[in-house]
């Protein structure tokens, strides 16, 4: 295992929710952190503040011969220019999940896997074991509301932690208890079929040490608190059930569950008024877009729905284009904006991706419209309706609901 106890540690692509909740974990090991990204503004920066850590852009110069390690995000490869500058000067380097395996491993790990709920998942079980005074280490991929952070730092032995499939980076991870969420082929970058997708999953069931929790393990019947729709409904069973077999009680299961405020950026509400909410969800599969719609439309009966929908990865989009163009029944407008391309992809060449899928979309949905331009056709009879203002999407379409919100309070 590596020790970090007063390494001097530098961060590529640390505002990225994963990083900076790796950068507190560190911190905590008694590591000093540098960083670096792009000048985006990302809704982790109040994290980054709050632990002292300045992100500087990238560049060759944040290098300084003095560090002892580089971790980096899976987003950059090995021609970023501060990971061939770390590869000139002989620094070791190590990627965002060893990092956190090496930490994990170390604990009686609880990961958190699959498709969708993982982060709720975790971060409720989280809380749910610290509520009961269990005192766990929990790494989320999202800000907590109840903590103002996306890590708790524990003194026990467990660890909660979110375990990603994308380049199968979960199975570096060697887990005490696994939780299964919903699996749902996805990442067509890395997995070419559903069944080699399964497989990778089914590695990291073999390497559990304890137990594998799947949903039909969930306890029914539970209040889900500030939590909505059925796909909820299944995260807290889940999170319920493993509690349970750590030893809190039902009465102190329903007690945290009713505390949790939830993650940021899975349903996040910026603005409210009678008639106007104005809204932020990470949803960017379909199965995901659907099951926050369904919830939304059961929660909201009379509202308008509309949403302003990202498309997240090239690959994603185009293996999943037909599904995309079906998931948005519950939504009475939907604005399509042009696909988010991450580092890690290229444009595809040929017709436009995101102009194909609104094509497609246009076949099932009346009131579909492609471009920022038509965002504020949303708005439109607020005086009206009662509208219910939604962007969805992996990557930062959730700026549009924070500017809109900045705008609504000027009013």
């Amino acid at each position: 295992m590596t020790d970090f106890y007063a390494k001097k540690i530098h961060m590529v692509g640390i505002k990225g929710q994963g990083m900076t909740a790796l950068a507190e974990l560190l911190k905590a090991q008694g590591a000093a952190i540098t960083g670096s990204d792009t000048a985006e503004e990302f809704n982790t920066e109040a994290v980054l503040e709050r632990l002292g850590v300045k992100s500087f852009n990238f560049a060759a110069s944040n290098i300084k011969p003095n560090l002892d390690l580089v971790v980096y995000s899976s987003a950059y490869g090995k021609e970023q220019v501060e990971r061939r500058q770390a590869k000139k000067l002989g620094i070791k380097q190590i990627s965002y999940a060893e990092a956190l395996a090496e930490i994990f491993n170390a604990k009686k790990g609880i990961l958190v896997a699959g498709t969708h709920g993982k982060t709720t998942t975790t971060a409720l079980l989280g809380h749910i074991l610290a509520e009961a005074g269990l005192d766990p280490t929990v790494a989320v991929g999202g800000v907590v509301a109840n903590w103002n952070a996306n890590v708790l730092i524990g003194r026990s032995e467990w660890m909660v932690a979110e375990g990603d499939e994308y380049q199968k980076k979960f199975l570096l991870f060697k887990p005490y208890y696994l939780v299964l969420t919903a699996i749902d082929y996805d990442h067509p970058d890395t997995f070419k079929s559903p069944e080699e997708y399964i497989r990778a999953f089914e590695a990291l069931k073999a390497q559990t040490l304890k137990r594998v929790f799947s949903r039909k393990d969930a306890i029914k019947g539970l209040d889900t608190g500030n939590l909505i729709g059925a796909h909820n409904q299944l995260n807290v069973g889940l999170a319920a059930r493993v509690a349970q077999e750590l030893g809190v009680s039902r009465k102190n299961i329903e007690k945290a569950v009713k505390s949790f405020r939830g993650v940021g950026r899975r349903l996040e509400i910026y603005y409210q008024s009678e008639r106007l909410i104005v809204a932020d969800d990470y949803a960017h599969h379909p199965t995901e877009i659907q099951a926050t719609l369904r919830g939304l439309k059961e929660k909201y009966p009379g509202w308008q729905i509309r949403v302003v929908f990202e498309p997240h990865t090239y690959s994603r989009t185009k293996a999943l284009l037909k599904e995309f163009a079906g998931s948005f029944s519950d939504a009475d407008e939907v604005v399509l904006l042009p696909i988010f391309s991450s580092a890690r992809e290229r444009a595809p060449k040929g017709k436009d991706l995101a102009q194909t899928l609104f094509e497609a979309l246009k076949q099932n949905h009346a009131k579909a419209f492609f471009g920022r331009k038509n965002i504020n056709l949303l708005l439109k009879d607020m005086d009206k309706e009662k509208i219910f203002f939604l962007t969805m999407g992996a990557g930062d379409v959730w700026q549009i609901a924070r500017k809109l919100k900045k705008k609504l309070a000027l009013r």
